[in-house]
């Protein structure tokens, strides 16, 4: 493997280049300093918690605080680009360090506030004043800055729900926990939370988890949960295609008859985040077959998971299940990496722009023109289409 694709394949995730850091993300930090006048005491309203990785199981964790109102992940998304980087520029995160299963008061009322519907009013003193260096993920969003906390208080009445409450202290399996409680209209950016907070599964094995994990996990668990319902569904009779593009990421997702399958292809324009200068694109693809798959999506990551609940999600909505094949292209704008939720809000929103076709050759058609790459790479490498199905069409 040449080292110039380890910024593609690694995301800032696997340390694939053995640096220890990322010098992409600490580039962009370094770009995205802000000095800003804040004392050591910060008060304001959130439910969001952060969980690091590094050196897990010694992590850190804490709440993280907007400086200005909050906003949930649908309405950040519908920001502009500058805008959603400004606004988590302007949060700033507690630390406090004591590994995945701390039993002091402060997690407590951080747990408290992550189990609410609604934000709540807390106050973080911290041990010295917040530095601004922004720190960006290719999953989680970014954030402003952080110092090391020495004290959380709740100054408000968090809104839980009774069902969280119940299986909270049921200590049932995260799985069956984030089923139930979607089931119940709790949506992933809730779940994901709770999840990172220690809140969900068994009481002996219950502890926080990174951030940029329960994400992840919380779109398979969710994802699974569907899958398990599209399989029963009739097949599509036509060929759906799903189009739209924000924020420099543009997606093309084609539905075609028969069972489910999922292929995701990720293309990475040259000059973008993790590619660099170049000639041309640099391209992924993972596969699902109907029986599911058993090892992680490592070329995409967390996107892989956002895209594929987002498609599911379309399916359970017209009730069908079909061979799927989803192309992200991610432009040379998209120069900071903001979070997967902007990958999941997209295909979500995709799901409302739906053109039918008849045939897999209108539908190609008009899928390669819109895309920048054309079809015939995607085509070549496609494991759902394959050279005898699309012999079938053509």
């Amino acid at each position: 493997m040449r080292p110039k694709k380890y910024c593609f394949l690694c995301k800032g995730t696997k340390n694939l280049c053995g640096l220890g850091y990322c010098p992409v993300l600490k580039r962009l930090s370094a770009q995205h300093e802000r000095k800003r006048s804040i004392g050591q005491v910060v008060f304001g309203e959130t439910r969001e918690i952060f969980v690091g990785s590094s050196n897990y199981p010694s992590i850190s964790w804490g709440p993280v605080m907007p400086r200005e109102r909050h906003m949930g992940e649908r309405e950040l998304y519908e920001q502009e680009y500058s805008e959603i980087i400004g606004h988590r520029a302007n949060a700033v995160r507690g630390k406090r360090f004591g590994g995945i299963t701390p039993s002091k008061r402060m997690v407590a009322e951080t747990r408290e506030a992550a189990m609410s519907l609604e934000p709540v009013d807390l106050e973080l003193t911290f041990s010295r004043v917040p530095q601004f260096d922004m720190r960006f993920s290719a999953v989680s969003q970014p954030i402003g800055g952080s110092a090391p906390m020495r004290k959380v208080r709740l100054c408000d009445n968090p809104k839980v729900p009774a069902l969280v409450d119940e299986v909270h202290g049921e200590g049932i399996k995260a799985k069956d926990a984030v089923g139930e409680l979607h089931a119940a209209g709790m949506d992933n950016y809730y779940l994901s939370n709770i999840l990172s907070a220690g809140v969900l599964g068994t009481v002996e094995r219950r502890k926080l988890v990174p951030t940029r994990w329960s994400i992840t996990a919380t779109d398979d668990m969710l994802g699974k949960l569907l899958m398990g319902k599209v399989k029963e569904y009739r097949e599509v009779e036509k060929f759906y295609l799903l189009s739209h593009e924000s924020l420099s990421n543009h997606f093309e997702i084609l539905v075609m008859p028969g069972k489910w399958e999922f292929e995701n292809f990720e293309a990475w324009a040259p000059g973008t985040v993790w590619t660099g200068a170049g000639e041309g694109p640099v391209m992924s693809v993972e596969y699902e077959p109907f029986g599911g798959r058993s090892r992680y999506a490592e070329s995409q990551a967390g996107a892989y998971y956002a895209v594929r609940l987002g498609v599911l999600e379309f399916l359970q909505r017209i009730r069908r299940q079909g061979r799927v094949v989803a192309v992200r292209e991610v432009h040379d704008g998209y120069q900071v990496p903001v979070g997967v939720f902007q990958v999941r809000e997209n295909v979500r929103d995709a799901g409302l722009y739906v053109k039918k076709f008849s045939s897999m050759q209108e539908a190609l058609g008009v899928m390669g023109q819109g895309l920048k790459n054309g079809m015939p790479e995607y085509l070549r490498r496609s494991r759902v289409i394959g050279q005898r199905r699309l012999g079938e069409f053509f």
